[in-house]
C-alpha cells in the first residue's frame, strides 16, 4: 500500500481591535468555507484586541490566495486609517501536530455565572448549579468567547433565575444554538431555533443533539416561524443592520409583557440607532450592558 501523502497547513492570524474582529472573521471566512477561530488567543491581553486565525491547506496555490486574502485585509483596515497596525503572522503547522495546535487552544469555559461551555475531548465536574454545553469548535462565531455571546446569555440568565423560567423562547438567527441550549438548560421548556443559513440549522441541530436538547428545542428556517405566535423572549445575537431590518418581525414575535433581547451591537451609534428603532416599535428599554466594545439591549413589551 502507497504511503498517504502528509498534508501541511498554513495558519494565517490577524491581531486587530476588537471592533473590527467580526468584519475580519467575516472576511476570511470567505476564503475558507470551513470558517475561522475568533478570540481564542490573547484573553490575558488587552479586550481592545482580538486575534482571529485562518488555516488554509499549504498548497502551491496557497502563496497567490494569501496574497489576495492580505490585498482584502489591506482594504479593510483602511476603514480606519489612523488605527494601530494590525499584526498579521503567519505559522506552518505539519499534519501530524494539527489536531494538538487545534485542541490546546480550547478548554472549558465559564462563559458566564453557572454556564460552561467545554469541548468534547475535555472532561469536566460542573459545581453544584453549573449547567453545561459541550460544543466543539470549528466556525467563526458561537462558541462563547465573544463579548456580544456572553452579553446576550447575562441577560437571558437573569430571566430564568427566577421561580419560573419563560414558558417559550425565539432565537433568531441562532448559529451554533448556543443562546437556544442555554435557555432549555435554564429551564426553558419550549425553545424554537431559527437560522436562514441551512448549515448553521444543522450545524445547531447537531449541537441540541449532543447535548440531549432535543425535546425542548426545535430548529428551523425563518420562514418555518408562525406569523402570529409570539414568545415569552426572543432573542437575536446578529449584526446592527440585520436588527434593524428585522426591527418589525422581531417585535411581533415578542408577547405583550415579554422581552426581546439584541446582541452584536456596536457601542455608540449603533446602540443608539437600536434604541431609537425598538422605542418608536412600543418596546421599552430595561436593561443595555456593555463589554468592551460591544453592547447588548433587553427590552419589555408593555402588557
Amino acid at each position: 500500500m502507497a504511503n498517504q501523502q502528509t498534508r501541511n497547513w498554513l495558519q494565517l492570524s490577524i491581531r486587530c481591535p476588537a471592533a473590527m474582529a467580526d468584519h475580519v472573521a467575516a472576511l476570511l471566512a470567505s476564503f475558507n468555507p470551513q470558517g475561522t477561530e475568533q478570540g481564542y488567543s490573547g484573553f490575558d491581553e488587552s479586550p481592545e484586541w482580538e486575534t482571529v486565525s485562518l488555516y488554509l491547506e499549504d498548497t502551491p496555490a496557497t502563496k497567490e490566495q494569501l496574497a489576495e486574502i492580505e490585498t482584502a485585509l489591506e482594504t479593510l483596515r483602511r476603514l480606519n486609517p489612523t488605527g494601530p497596525t494590525w499584526e498579521i503572522t503567519r505559522q506552518l503547522i505539519a499534519d501530524c501536530d494539527w489536531n494538538a495546535t487545534w485542541k490546546k487552544q480550547f478548554t472549558p469555559l465559564p462563559v458566564v455565572p453557572g454556564l460552561v461551555i467545554k469541548p468534547s475531548w475535555e472532561d469536566y465536574l460542573p459545581q453544584p448549579g453549573e449547567k453545561v454545553i459541550e460544543m466543539d469548535p470549528g466556525m467563526a462565531f458561537g462558541t462563547g468567547h465573544h463579548a456580544s455571546t456572553r452579553l446576550a446569555l447575562e441577560l437571558l440568565a437573569e430571566l430564568c433565575r427566577g421561580k419560573l423560567p419563560p414558558a417559550s423562547v425565539l432565537d433568531y438567527g441562532c448559529g451554533t444554538g448556543i443562546l437556544a441550549m442555554a435557555a432549555a438548560l435554564w429551564g426553558c421548556p419550549r425553545v424554537l431555533a431559527l437560522d436562514n443559513d441551512p448549515e448553521a440549522v444543522a450545524v445547531a441541530g447537531q449541537n441540541i443533539l449532543v447535548n440531549q436538547l432535543a425535546a425542548m428545542i426545535k430548529t428551523g428556517l425563518p420562514e418555518e416561524l408562525p406569523p402570529k405566535e409570539q414568545f415569552a423572549v426572543v432573542m437575536a445575537n446578529i449584526t446592527t443592520d440585520v436588527l434593524l431590518r428585522l426591527a418589525t418581525t422581531l417585535a411581533a414575535a415578542t408577547r405583550p409583557g415579554g422581552y426581546l433581547i439584541l446582541a452584536g451591537i456596536l457601542a455608540g451609534e449603533q446602540e443608539q440607532a437600536i434604541h431609537r428603532c425598538f422605542r418608536e416599535l412600543g418596546l421599552e428599554l430595561a436593561a443595555h450592558p456593555r463589554q468592551e466594545e460591544w453592547a447588548a439591549c433587553r427590552f419589555k413589551k408593555p402588557a
